[in-house]
């Protein structure tokens, strides 16, 4: 679960301004307010600001990308099958279906992550049998195996063989040091609700400046043709950008708090020493990973085999509600057809979530037993219940 540190007045305060003279808020005010945010982050990754512009998510950005992209009968998009980011996968889909000829080219990564050679030498396997590949996204951390890559080998690799690189950092920013500028890709895309406490609906594009000229948004508005990239994104102008304005906030709240290195460095061991309090008591192993491939502050631990009888893959929605109306939030993810809880560890937790975690998985686990639940459907998206039933989760 993410949080933010804007209290619901805050942001009251902030809609209120912006409503009571739209007209000096859009044109003047929040122009001027984004602005300050943009160099503040711009320092904070690594980048220069020339090169940076403030979207949505790490989702927009990927899709952004692999639409603006001109592609020609024969040509691949390569990514990494157990590890690629879900929305990333039916993005490159969609761009496969309005493209003929072009395909998604999968790859796979050896098992267990020994070290950032296994990584690196996968890609060149792949890259040197494989001409026609033309573009590839590459996670930073995966999003549901908590792995850390060594991008900026993967990119000189991919460099060589003339292939364009997207980064998708979506859990990269507030996890570990970035120098954005100095990787060498073609664009880096990543979230700031994540981890460093921004409210929701704010992500970023960095575009390397070779691209900026043929990158748009998917949004066609007034400033399409705008000679530079970032201010073809911001018409329309009646976008909600609350939350782009407190990126600023949000960056200097995490200096007050210690800054991030000292940061990672509790939440970390806090993480470390849950992992193996859980593992103990599921009796699971963690996924294996190598500790220089292993994110700070997100990890897997095996589920109880229990539950994958009790909730098959096409039931994951509803094992998900299960958790979430016991009052615990975590994901569960599937890895080589193996269930694992991906734990995520923030400045707001401590050793009490943890475990609670444990208990309502062996809870469930034992109502599970005896009482299946493989008949129930996965739920829809939109909660079909009345709203007093939505107001009490």
């Amino acid at each position: 679960m993410t949080k933010n540190i804007f209290s619901t007045e805050d942001l009251l305060w902030l809609i209120r301004q912006r409503e009571r003279n739209t007209q000096l808020w859009t044109y003047l005010r929040e122009p001027r307010l984004i602005w300050e945010s943009l160099l503040v982050l711009a320092d904070y990754i690594g980048a220069d600001v020339a090169n940076l512009t403030l979207i949505e998510n790490a989702t927009e950005g990927t899709s952004t990308v692999l639409r603006n992209q001109k592609y020609k009968s024969g040509d691949k998009i390569l990514l990494c099958r157990e590890h690629a980011y879900n929305a990333v996968v039916r993005q490159a889909e969609v761009v496969v279906e309005v493209n003929p000829g072009v395909d998604i080219l999968y790859f796979d990564l050896p098992y267990p992550v020994r070290c950032t050679d296994d990584i690196v030498s996968a890609y060149a396997k792949v890259l040197t049998e494989n001409h026609d590949i033309k573009i590839t996204v590459l996670d930073h951390i995966s999003s549901h195996t908590t792995v850390l890559f060594p991008i900026k080998d993967i990119i000189q690799l991919c460099r060589s063989h003339d292939v364009i690189t997207v980064v998708d950092g979506a859990h990269a920013a507030g996890q570990i040091p970035l120098t954005v500028d100095e990787y060498g890709a073609d664009y880096y895309v990543g979230n700031l609700c994540k981890w460093l406490m921004v409210p929701q609906h704010v992500g970023f594009l960095w575009v390397h400046p070779s691209r900026q000229a043929e990158t748009r948004p998917l949004n066609v508005s007034h400033s399409i043709f705008n000679p530079h990239f970032r201010n073809r994104f911001y018409p329309p102008l009646t976008l909600d950008r609350i939350s782009h304005i407190l990126v600023k906030d949000a960056l200097e709240f995490q200096e007050e708090l210690g800054g991030l290195e000292l940061l990672v460095a509790r939440n970390s061991q806090l993480l470390d020493r849950a992992c193996a309090m859980l593992s103990e008591a599921w009796g699971t192993p963690l996924l294996e990973v190598a500790e220089e491939c292993r994110s700070p502050l997100m990890a897997c631990v095996g589920l109880p085999p229990d539950l994958a009888k009790a909730y098959p893959e096409t039931h994951l929605n509803t094992l998900h509600g299960e958790f979430h109306m016991r009052g615990v939030a975590f994901r569960v993810t599937m890895y080589l057809e193996k269930y694992y809880c991906r734990l995520s560890c923030n400045v707001w937790n401590d050793w009490s979530d943890f475990e609670k975690v444990r208990d309502v998985v062996l809870q469930l686990v034992e109502e599970s037993r005896e009482n299946p639940l493989t008949g129930r459907p996965s739920p829809a998206y939109f909660y079909p219940g009345p709203i007093s039933e939505v107001a009490a989760i």
